[in-house]
Order: structure tokens, then C-alpha cells, then sequence
């Protein structure tokens, strides 16, 4: 099991191709015990249940700190920056794979790139009163190329981890 780093009371932490997503659903745990927090589902990736499991390890108040939670799952980068926005900049952030929706190819590369440099404001004015902590996966840069570079510029603490492996289905026969 690996562990992430503890984030900071401000600024931008970015982990890039986290080996464990427990690692990621126990620091939201860990934030939802302290205050409330919002977690922007980018990569459609979220296991609520394990997210439970995690915060019962840590108290019995299960609802009340799963009521701290405030879960938004975009499906457009359009979606994402105007989740951003609407964020207070008193609350504890996570995004998860932030950039899923920016590969979509019906976006040209210059309105991503846009988009891009809008959320990393949005992310640094968040961060400077509250956590923000922000995952992306290097899957699909090659897709397009520049993009996680621009959200590791920004960041204030950068974790890159080895991507992950093709996974290999042996024949059968």
C-alpha cells in the first residue's frame, strides 16, 4: 500500500498517477472528519463505498461525516470550471483526475488549453484559504500533450508516481 503525503494547509497538491486510490479516499476521509469538503469526481472514478469503509476505521459518526462530503461528478470540462467557480474558497478541495473531461475530442486544443489555464486559476484562488489536492492520470496525454504540465506548474507540491501499466490478458489457449 503506498502513502501519499500529507497536503498542506494551502496550496495546490498535485499527485500525478497515484498508485493506491485508498491513499486518495483516506485523505478525503481525513478532511471530512475535520471539516466539510468538496471532492470533483473529473474521471467518473469514486468508490463511495470504500470511502465508508475508510471514515468508519476512523469514527463511528459515519453520517454525519459523510454528510460533510460534497460530491459533484462533471461530465464536460465545461462542467468542471463551473464547479470550480461555485466552490467557496473556505472549503477543502480534492478533484480527482482533473483533466478526464479535457481530452474530449470535440474541445480544439486551444479552447482546452483555455480551460485549462481557467481552472488553474480557479485552483489557486481556492487554495489559498483551504487545502486543495488534485489527481490526474498520464494515461491520455498523448492525446493532449501540455496539459498536466500546466496543472504541475501551478502546483505548489507535485507527487509523480510511475503510470500504470497496460494490464495484460494472457490467451486463454
Amino acid at each position: 500500500m503506498h502513502t501519499l503525503p500529507t497536503i498542506n494547509q494551502h496550496g495546490i497538491t498535485l499527485v500525478i498517477d497515484a498508485p493506491d486510490t485508498n491513499a486518495i479516499l483516506e485523505v478525503i476521509a481525513r478532511l471530512a472528519l475535520l471539516y466539510p469538503v468538496r471532492v470533483i469526481v473529473g474521471g467518473n472514478r469514486f468508490d463511495a463505498h470504500q470511502l465508508a469503509r475508510i471514515i468508519r476505521r476512523h469514527t463511528l459518526q459515519l453520517n454525519e461525516t459523510l454528510e460533510h462530503i460534497q460530491q459533484a461528478r462533471p461530465f464536460t470540462c465545461f462542467q468542471a470550471l463551473t464547479l470550480l467557480e461555485q466552490t467557496p474558497s473556505t472549503m477543502p478541495l480534492v478533484v480527482l483526475d482533473i483533466l478526464a473531461t479535457f481530452y474530449d475530442e470535440n474541445i480544439s486544443d486551444a479552447e482546452s488549453i483555455r480551460l485549462v489555464n481557467s481552472v488553474i486559476a480557479h485552483l489557486q484562488r481556492l487554495s489559498q484559504d483551504a487545502p486543495v489536492l488534485v489527481t490526474c492520470r498520464s494515461a491520455n496525454a498523448t492525446t493532449r500533450p501540455g496539459l498536466i504540465e500546466m496543472i504541475q506548474d501551478a502546483a505548489d507540491d507535485v507527487y509523480r508516481f510511475d503510470s500504470p501499466e497496460e494490464s495484460f490478458q494472457p490467451p486463454l489457449w
